[in-house]
């Protein structure tokens, strides 16, 4: 079983403006220019990285996803669509898993876990089956 934390917003940093917190969610991420999907996805691989110590999912597995919010007007389905591929780009570049496609990674449930006002978060579980 593998366990790691991400948050579901991000910060975008500018030399001459203030910074930007976004939340991490499709919809953001359909409007972003290529260069900021890339710093974004990035940034995301290294945080799952370096949670991953040297953990191994040798065949076929399933996640689980619990969500906390900070605000109730958040679309959880838009935030764990774009969780779970970093996740899984992630794992797979990392090598904790062989591979992300349809032979080995069974499927992914989530649930909205509460609210946090101080950490909204994603806790991501990697289950062998």
């Amino acid at each position: 079983m593998i366990t790691f934390e991400l948050p579901i917003y991000w910060t975008q940093t500018y030399k001459t403006k203030p910074d930007k917190v976004t939340l991490v969610g499709m919809n953001a991420y359909r409007n972003w220019h290529y260069q900021v999907q890339n710093n974004v996805k990035k940034e995301f691989r290294e945080l799952v990285c370096k949670q991953l110590g040297d953990v191994v999912v040798e065949g076929q597995y399933k996640v689980d996803m619990k969500v906390y919010y900070k605000n109730v007007n958040c679309d959880v389905s838009n935030i764990v669509a774009l969780i779970e591929k970093f996740s899984l780009d992630a794992l797979q570049e990392h090598g904790a898993v062989v591979n992300d496609n349809v032979k080995y990674h069974l499927g992914t449930t989530w649930e909205v876990a509460g609210q946090d006002k101080t950490n909204p978060r994603c806790i991501v579980t990697i289950h062998e089956v």
